[in-house]
């Protein structure tokens, strides 16, 4: 496949982690009795899943930003994500991480959906 298609399936495996690590951290609010942020956390799942599903139909197509571009963002925020869940682990400002993790969910449907429109 061209390089291209293949750094938009990259981009795709990181926002499939993404998703991977939203249930983790909704399964934990719930663990931790959250129930209130675990549902809003599995709301903005849902709405990614979404958008990526979009996108995955979209992958022939050309895209309005740089796949490599996109993936890079998506490791950033991936990594951010990953250190919120340490503290929720951590039972360390539970809500708080909570409520940061729900806003950048928001930032990435906000970024797919610029990347597929």
């Amino acid at each position: 496949m061209s390089q291209e298609i293949e750094a938009k399936l990259d981009v795709l495996a990181a926002m499939n982690t993404t998703l991977g690590k939203l249930t983790n951290v909704q399964i934990r609010l719930q663990l931790a009795g959250e129930d209130a942020l675990a549902e809003q956390i599995d709301t903005k799942r849902k709405a990614l899943l979404k958008e990526i599903e979009t996108l995955q139909g979209r992958v022939a197509e050309q895209w309005t930003v740089n796949a490599e571009t996109i993936a890079e963002e998506l490791r950033v925020a991936n990594s951010k994500v990953q250190t919120r869940i340490r503290s929720i682990q951590k039972r360390v400002h539970v809500a708080d991480n909570a409520i940061k993790i729900i806003a950048q969910i928001d930032d990435a449907i906000n970024f797919v959906k610029r990347v597929v429109a």
